[in-house]
């Protein structure tokens, strides 16, 4: 949300604070001034982007600290949605009080997309009730499928409820997961209490949180090796749906992605690309790997952020599994003492050793 307001939209006694004396103002900064709990809830808003620094500073250190009574007080009234927002904003983790946000008429859709990317579950489970304000805005669904608070149950029932409206939430795997939800048979009504496969979701993604693509190892014949954990963490994956692998993909750690990346599902070997959690080195190593499908290692080739790394270009191009029309527009890339490492591999396509023979020749014309 912009901020701050035209603070004309303001109640009237909020303003007369934010132009009185400067006594006055200090009071309310420190929250006791003698005035009712919605005007000084409005009036910290505007204080917390004065000019004077102390002000300021004070105003907003006292906006995430209200008294319970002040706090039920000034729900009580008629708060503006950028003031609900800065509550939203000083208070995280302060379920009661966040609570009263989401509950609050006056919410503005981006204040509630921000709360739920953090929400607890019993919170993401409050936002979610509201259908029509969920169809309106899109990016509080999208927060919810990212926050791995949320039910795996709620979030399928979300994408379902986007799908069937026509409403396209914007996540990079949408339209991936709205065609596994299709084929499966069964959604579930929303419930007080998770369901059996929601604690089973919940459970992959607090197991092993410190595991890391180096789980499983990959010699050049391609053959894995998954250590304890991996397995483990294997065992898992096999016992889910398409939906949950997908969002495992998206929220899990690395040995979960870096099975899912191996996937034959090409929906959830995608998905593992889309990551917020992927990191450089487990880019570096599926570029390496025999056991990645041709479409990953495309799109790992048009990803610019990753091309720039020379290890992904060198390990596109030794990899046989790279498309040749691929492994021919990065050799070029490549230094010399990888270029003729290329012309004397077995292990890559006769047409791509023979461009790296020309291309030595061209370099030394």
């Amino acid at each position: 949300m912009q901020h701050p307001i035209d603070f004309q939209q303001l109640p009237e006694a909020a303003r007369k604070v934010l132009g009185g004396a400067p006594p006055l103002k200090m009071m309310a900064a420190r929250g006791v001034a003698p005035i009712p709990p919605a005007v000084l809830v409005a009036a910290l808003y505007g204080l917390s982007y004065d000019a004077d620094e102390k002000l300021r500073e004070s105003a907003r250190a006292t906006l995430g600290k209200l008294a319970e009574p002040i706090v039920q007080a000034a729900f009580s009234g008629e708060l503006h949605a950028a003031v609900l927002d800065a509550l939203a904003t000083y208070n995280r983790g302060q379920e009661a009080l966040l609570e009263r946000v989401v509950q609050h008429p006056n919410v503005a859709g981006e204040t509630l997309a921000g709360i739920a990317r953090t929400a607890s579950e019993r919170l993401c489970e409050r936002i979610a009730t509201n259908e029509a304000r969920l169809l309106e805005h899109p990016e509080i669904i999208k927060s919810l499928y990212l926050n791995e608070h949320c039910r795996m149950s709620t979030t399928d029932r979300l994408m379902e409820l986007a799908a069937r409206n026509n409403v396209r939430v914007d996540l990079p795997q949408f339209e991936a997961i709205v065609s596994a939800l299709s084929e499966q048979l069964v959604m579930a009504e929303p419930t007080d209490e998770p369901l059996p496969g929601d604690d089973d979701f919940a459970a992959a993604l607090s197991e092993s949180a410190d595991g890391t693509a180096d789980d499983i190892l990959e010699d050049d014949e391609g053959q894995m090796t998954l250590n304890q954990r991996a397995e483990r963490a294997a065992k898992r994956l096999d016992e889910m749906t398409v939906t949950e692998r997908i969002r495992t993909a998206m929220l899990g750690n690395g040995t979960q992605r870096a099975i899912l990346v191996r996937s034959s599902n090409r929906l959830v070997c995608a998905a593992v690309l889309d990551s917020p959690k992927i990191t450089e080195d487990e880019v570096i190593k599926y570029a390496a790997s025999r056991q990645v499908g041709e479409e990953i290692l495309r799109r790992i080739a048009m990803r610019r952020e990753w091309f720039r790394m020379y290890d992904v270009k060198r390990n596109l191009v030794f990899n046989p599994k790279t498309p040749v029309a691929e492994s021919l527009k990065i050799l070029q890339h490549l230094m010399p003492q990888d270029v003729k490492k290329i012309k004397e591999s077995k292990n890559v396509p006769a047409g791509l050793r023979t461009a790296a023979q020309a291309l030595l020749n061209k370099r030394k014309g």
